[in-house]
């Protein structure tokens, strides 16, 4: 039977398997982030107090927590079958302890709303004492589906969630920091309507030739013009850096946070030491700090 574990070869020797930190190791204070000096990353653990959470809620209110959908991956397979596993009403399900559903009103299958200064949802109540109080529980991946208030009549957690990044350095999601008013709904216009296909329109008049646009030959002479045009350091990058659940342009990020992130993602890329200069000089060109000539 084989078995991984994370670091399991830095575990067995740290001098031949080094950890991709600057000094090889666990740091738990670490110079390379205390040299691009982000007010809200320190170089060393530390709490610091959130945006949103229960700490500075008004009366009422109630923390938000998006996690992910055991049976789906974020929207994908969320207008599939597995959604009337757990769908209350049609809408995704809210978990509510029985502490806050006791206080405003609420039982399980009752339609609840969401809302906050960013937006308001509609979900299906599910009340359970497996979650504390003050706290609700909202899977992410819903399809969005707008009432005539604006409301997301299919339960999509993104109309309330904050778009603060979680630090200037490393600019994550920050969504399970949010807070709502939750109360419970009984003015839905409508069944959930975010997975009905559209309205297919047929016209028999109009005919295309696929085929005859040769579409896949213009695209691959497009991305060859668009290759060939650019620097050393800029074609490396796109082909061969990835970054995850975050834009990739240089322009997104300063050339602090592009050290930064650079740290793991050159190691990923497979970059050798004068690859890997030459896409940080380009990220740094063009970073949102850069100098403009």
């Amino acid at each position: 039977m084989r078995q991984w574990v994370r670091h399991g070869d830095f575990y067995t020797d740290p001098v031949k398997h080094p950890l991709h930190t600057k000094s090889g190791k666990i740091e738990l204070y670490c110079s390379e982030i205390a040299r691009f000096n982000v007010p809200d990353c320190p170089p060393m653990p530390k709490y610091l107090e959130p945006v949103e959470f229960l700490g500075n809620a008004k009366p009422g209110q109630v923390h938000v927590v998006s996690p992910h959908p055991y049976n789906r991956v974020h929207s994908q397979m969320a207008q599939a079958d597995v959604r009337f596993e757990q769908n209350v009403k049609g809408r995704q399900h809210v978990f509510i302890s029985v502490e806050d559903a006791a206080a405003k009103g609420i039982k399980s299958g009752d339609l609840v709303e969401l809302s906050n200064k960013r937006g308001a949802l509609i979900a299906g109540a599910v009340v359970t004492n497996k979650i504390m109080k003050g706290v609700v529980s909202l899977e992410e991946g819903n399809w969005i589906q707008l009432d005539s208030k604006g409301r997301c009549n299919s339960g999509a957690i993104n109309m309330i969630t904050t778009s603060v990044a979680s630090s200037g350095l490393s600019q994550a999601t920050s969504a399970n920091t949010c807070i709502a008013d939750l109360k419970r709904c009984d003015d839905a216009e409508s069944p959930n309507r975010a997975y009905e296909p559209p309205v297919v329109e047929q016209n028999a008049t109009l005919k295309m030739d696929v085929a005859a646009l040769k579409l896949t030959e213009r695209a691959a002479r497009i991305k060859g013009a668009t290759m060939s045009q650019m620097v050393p350091g800029e074609k490396l990058f796109y082909e061969r850096c990835t970054l995850c659940h975050v834009p990739r342009e240089p322009g997104d990020f300063t050339k602090s946070q592009w050290h930064g992130i650079t740290q793991s993602m050159f190691p990923r890329a497979g970059l050798n030491e004068t690859e890997r200069n030459l896409v940080l000089r380009f990220l740094e060109l063009n970073a949102k700090d850069a100098v403009l000539p």
